[in-house]
């Protein structure tokens, strides 16, 4: 799947939950991304897995949540056999969803008009075996590289705000969150694709202001 094909689709699915009835500045979408790669810290810090659903197994009174983690065919299932369908969240789908936020952005007409030969390349390609060996093993220094990537996206000369987000280092920040995700041993398309189809069943804005 071609990376253009992947942002069309993201941003399609975006348009129909009301991201884009307004215009929306660059400062505003690249701060929606940092806040994407802060909640995969966050998660890694609480010592959630790579990748989970939570499940509500008691009553109103006793709230009690499981955590069911993926398993390696890409499958929630609980203790007692049961599988199960919700939100996928966990680190890898933190870095996922920034993923999704570029994706997203991308798929403006504002993106295609800058030629970018790099969208029209596989989707496989962000996270090749070349990549994956520069990637920091651990998730703090994994963080800080996204945060940079992303911030020089946003700034111009270190001081200006961007137009538009820069799509060299918006290439480089996704690359760098899917090789991760990849050196963990999980298919990153694959999370994508679950993220995606799920995003397409929650309300406008996924209730969010902004």
């Amino acid at each position: 799947m071609l990376i253009s094909e992947l942002a069309k689709a993201v941003h399609e699915n975006a348009v129909e939950h009301g991201w884009w009835d307004e215009d929306r500045e660059a400062p505003e979408v690249g701060a929606l991304i940092h806040s994407e790669w802060s909640e995969a810290l966050e998660e890694a810090r609480a010592g959630k897995p790579l990748a989970y659903i939570e499940v509500f197994t008691g009553s109103y009174r006793d709230p009690v949540y499981m955590i069911i983690p993926r398993n390696a065919e890409g499958k929630y299932i609980a203790p007692w056999g049961d599988e199960y369908h919700g939100k996928p969240e966990g680190v890898a789908v933190e870095l996922i969803d920034g993923c999704i936020r570029i994706l997203d952005y991308m798929g403006t007409a504002e993106i295609h008009a800058t030629d970018n030969d790099d969208a029209e390349l596989g989707f496989e390609h962000l996270y090749s075996g070349e990549v994956i060996d520069m990637i920091p093993d651990k998730i703090p220094e994994l963080i800080a590289c996204l945060h940079k990537y992303t911030s020089e996206a946003i700034f111009n000369d270190n001081s200006r705000f961007n137009h538009m987000l820069e799509p060299y280092a918006l290439f480089a920040s996704m690359a760098a969150a899917l090789s991760w995700v990849k050196k963990q041993g999980i298919d990153p398309l694959a999370i994508l694709l679950e993220k995606h189809e799920y995003n397409k069943t929650r309300p406008y804005k996924h209730g969010k202001k902004f």
